[in-house]
């Protein structure tokens, strides 16, 4: 906005927003209010001294539909082309759910009144800050009849009392909670009312509680002790979106090194030491991911630094059971592997070229990956779970996890490939298809001339 068109300019500890927008109101002002307060900026278009249009910056565009779906009020198939055309524009979203027919005009005008009104509520709470009214009106979208000031600052005002009446809280209108994933039981059981459900519903990890206020039309302060009471319950918990970020890339980057160890074995010159390879990338994967636990694990967050025995100890408790029961159940050879330092430690395994050769090195070899491919998932099942839950970040993680285990899966499978050819040459069988040897590297377990099995690369060339 040009300088020449500002009328009026200050601080808010000077004049606040109910006493200036009472005095556009009263003046009959047409133009723009400009109020800042930190990284927030509020907009206000007024004409002739009715509000006309708003817009908040710093605060990220609900998906109003999406949320409508999430507590049963909209039938997420009807809706999901309007969600693709508004892309978080309430303005347009609202308008196409009016267009066809999915909500009521009234109810539109409802909706865009109150997330005005919840605007200039949050605003009235700002003491530093500034102010400036220019007289161009700025264009915004808005397909809202002309408000009112007094009745809507009358409304934003009792909004605005509600933070103040719940006292001190660590709840801000930016907090997201997500719902706990020991939770299975039907929340309709534990004689919750509807606005408890519906919250609950909207409470999986992406929408901050001020968007949930804009979709449910109720104050953010009601909303706040709602979640209070659900934390209490032990059916929720805050996400700390900064804590989660950098969790996200630690784990990306643990994924991304094991990668590379993967890559580095495929070039291993026989069967037996593929399985060792594997082996040495499958222990040193778990560990990164063990590692990786012991500084996000949530049992472990906000005490300050822990010694390391400490989280060697929570480790071992978290993780040896399911590696002992492994062992029992499937994976005798699992039992050489221990915890040491909060680590798996599986030189036992490494070095067993020390007391058995041949075929029976490559059989234990052979069980050695399974199990460890069969623990590497548990572990990392378990600590998702436990940093993350059920959340847009945790389903983010799995799909970068399971494209990484596919490249196992397929060294596996390779080898499984050999298995099934070597079991057939044994016992004086043909038929097997060349396209399914193909998948190996060039190895093989002996001199070509004794009629020794051949590793799948070298039987593809010969049967072209």
């Amino acid at each position: 906005m040009e300088q020449q068109d500002r009328i009026m300019d200050g601080d808010l500890q000077t004049l606040g927003l109910q006493a200036i927008l009472k005095m556009l109101a009263l003046s009959g002002k047409t133009g723009t209010l400009f109020v800042h307060s930190g990284q927030e900026t509020l907009s206000i278009s007024l004409r002739k001294g009715q509000i006309v249009a708003l817009r908040e910056d710093g605060v990220p565009q609900p998906d109003l539909p999406g949320m409508l779906c999430l507590v049963n009020r909209l039938d997420p198939a009807r809706v999901q082309p309007i969600r693709e055309y508004a892309r978080g524009n309430m303005q347009v979203a609202l308008a196409l759910l009016q267009e066809q027919g999915l909500m009521g005009a009234a109810e539109v005008q409802q909706r865009l009144e109150f997330a005005v009104t919840q605007s200039i509520s949050h605003a009235l709470r700002w003491i530093n800050g500034r102010f400036a009214f220019h007289r161009q009106l700025l264009t915004m979208e808005s397909h809202m009849r002309p408000l009112d000031i007094d009745s809507t600052l009358l409304e934003a005002l009792r909004q605005a009392d509600e933070w103040e009446e719940m006292g001190e809280t660590y709840l801000t209108r930016t907090t997201v909670a997500r719902w706990l994933p020991e939770v299975n039981n039907d929340v309709r059981n534990l004689g919750l009312s509807q606005e408890f459900i519906e919250v609950l519903c909207l409470s999986n990890g992406e929408i901050p509680l001020q968007a949930m206020a804009l979709a449910l039309m109720m104050p953010e302060a009601r909303v706040a002790r709602i979640m209070h009471r659900l934390l209490e319950l032990h059916l929720i918990e805050i996400v700390d979106t900064a804590l989660e970020t950098e969790l996200q890339q630690d784990l990306s980057n643990v994924i991304i090194r094991c990668q590379h160890v993967l890559v580095q074995q495929k070039q291993s010159p026989n069967p037996e030491q593929h399985l060792l390879g594997l082996i040495r990338t499958l222990s040193e994967c778990i560990n990164g991911l063990l590692h990786h636990h012991g500084r996000y694990a949530k049992s472990l967050r906000g005490r300050g630094h822990i010694p390391e025995t400490e989280v060697a100890r929570y480790l071992e408790r978290r993780f040896a059971q399911s590696l002992q029961l492994l062992a029992r159940q499937h994976y005798p050879i699992l039992e050489t592997a221990s915890f040491v330092d909060g680590q798996l430690d599986c030189t036992d395994i490494l070095t067993l070229d020390k007391l058995v050769k041949g075929e029976k090195l490559e059989e234990f070899y052979w069980e050695a990956v399974q199990g460890l491919a069969a623990y590497l998932r548990m572990v990392f099942a378990e600590l998702l779970r436990d940093e993350v839950g059920n959340s847009h970040t945790g389903r983010q993680l799995n799909v970068v996890w399971k494209a990484f285990l596919t490249e196992i899966d397929h060294e596996i499978q390779q080898y499984q490939v050999y298995l099934a050819y070597r079991h057939t040459r044994m016992h004086g069988r043909e038929g097997t298809r060349p396209s399914q040897i193909a998948l190996a590297p060039n190895w093989n377990t002996g001199p070509q001339s004794d009629g020794g099995p051949l590793w799948p690369g070298e039987i593809r060339r010969r049967t072209i």
